[in-house]
């Protein structure tokens, strides 16, 4: 695939190491030579200096034979223009990054493509809806639905006084079917058999019905309360689209919104209905103590800069905070800032990144989830009619090594596969893989013709 980047700022160079390591052949354009030779010293890609929205620029790249374009330069408005200048030209696909929130009814009409884009991604919004999902969820560190709301991945850290550590899954009986998909343990990524035993400070990835869940959680005695309040600190466009999040939730949630500029609190006073805004910072920790942020449910840091909400969430646990969520630009930064005692680090990057892969590998492949910093995926594929696997046992083929099927969901019935269990045309299978081996996995399940 030929894949054109028009931006090589942070969130660019992410998407080029991404696809040039996944084989395609990839040109970033900018405009800034400095970014383009950062570009060029860590990535195998090529480079080309000028604006992307120039029909010069665009035709020295190839525009007219590529796969995809990719606009994600700091400005909404040059990356539509971009990807209605590259679709001029017969770009097969064109993908804008488009965060301000007046802009959002355009992702959700047709104008959209009449302006030469097949999709809008906003990584603010993106991250949004992640950080709400843990929230809801307080006793998880990665939250994923599939098979439209039925089947639920949930990454929880087990206490130590949980009955299952220490004990071979096989020997393990759940109160529901289950599949415990992955494990990370450091800084390493297991995909675990019947033979393996989850140790104590391990993460393990759980697969079930979204049914089942709750009886699974208390089993592993991780079930926790339902949130009541929460903290938002930041006030730019994340901590936004967070607050709305939770005013649009029919169960009641208490926000506290911390803004350190009067004027922007102004503005989200205006704008926010239910959620108390508050002119302060979350590094003044006298501020946190007369706001009582250690009885809060949940805390989020969601500044713009990463050493501020790193300095926040670490106050935050040391006045006692339960749940401590901190977004970090830098997704490759994400697990040492996990190793700090903060929750869970959200990078709005690496969730552009996954859904850009999602919507390269379209068709069959329904949803896809990067876990821990990218060090993982998990897959929900649909098998085809031409699926050269369909109809096959699964003992009897051959998945990339550290890879395993968790579920199958065949209609109404969710089903935990074994050797003798057959996909079928219209299965939803869903697969845990290591990162090297995910789109190898995803090919497999795709493909068609002879073995």
């Amino acid at each position: 695939m030929k894949v054109i980047i028009v931006g090589a700022g942070k969130v660019g160079f992410s998407i080029a190491a991404t696809l040039s390591g996944k084989g395609m052949d990839v040109t970033v354009l900018d405009t800034r030579s400095d970014r383009l030779s950062q570009v060029q010293e860590y990535l195998d890609v090529r480079v080309l200096e000028g604006n992307g929205a120039s029909m010069s620029v665009l035709e020295q790249a190839g525009i007219a034979d590529s796969d995809l374009l990719v606009a994600v330069t700091e400005l909404d408005e040059l990356n539509m223009m971009t990807c209605f200048v590259a679709k001029s030209y017969g770009v097969k696909n064109a993908i804008a990054r488009v965060r301000k929130p007046e802009y959002g009814e355009l992702a959700a009409s047709a104008r959209q493509e009449q302006l030469g884009i097949d999709l809008i991604v906003n990584p603010e919004l993106l991250a949004a809806q992640e950080c709400g999902k843990l929230v809801l969820h307080p006793e998880a560190h990665e939250v994923e639905y599939y098979a439209d709301g039925r089947v639920v991945m949930l990454g929880l850290k087990l206490d130590e006084g949980c009955s299952i550590l220490n004990r071979p899954l096989k020997e393990i009986k759940f109160p529901k079917p289950c599949v415990i998909a992955g494990i990370i343990r450091g800084d390493e990524m297991i995909v675990p058999n019947g033979s393996t035993a989850v140790q104590p400070k391990d993460e393990v990835f759980l697969l079930a019905a979204t049914k089942d869940m709750m009886d699974l959680e208390i089993f592993l005695g991780v079930r926790k309360k339902p949130i009541n309040d929460i903290a938002i600190f930041g006030g730019q466009l994340l901590g936004r689209y967070l607050a709305k999040f939770f005013e649009e939730r029919r169960r009641r949630i208490n926000v506290k919104l911390f803004e350190e500029d009067p004027a922007a609190c102004m503005v989200l006073n205006e704008e926010l209905k239910r959620t108390m805004i508050i002119n302060g910072s979350g590094r003044d920790m006298n501020l946190m103590l007369d706001e009582n942020i250690p009885e809060m449910d949940a805390v989020l840091a969601v500044n713009d800069e990463d050493e501020t909400n790193v300095m926040i969430s670490i106050i935050a646990k040391h006045i006692g905070a339960k749940k401590v969520i901190a977004q970090i630009r830098r997704s490759d930064y994400v697990n040492m800032i996990e190793n700090f005692g903060i929750d869970k680090a959200v990078s709005p990057r690496s969730l552009m990144v996954a859904t850009i892969l999602r919507y390269i590998n379209r068709g069959s492949v329904l949803n896809l989830k990067l876990l821990q910093n990218d060090m993982a995926q998990m897959n929900e594929v649909e098998i085809t009619p031409e699926c050269k696997h369909a109809g096959k046992a699964l003992k009897h083929l051959h998945f990339p090594d550290h890879t395993i099927v968790g579920l199958i969901v065949r209609g109404d019935d969710i089903i935990i596969p074994h050797g003798d269990d057959v996909f079928m045309p219209g299965d939803r299978v869903f697969t845990f893989a290591a990162e090297a081996q995910a789109q190898s996995v995803v090919e497999y399940l795709s493909g068609v013709g002879d073995d």
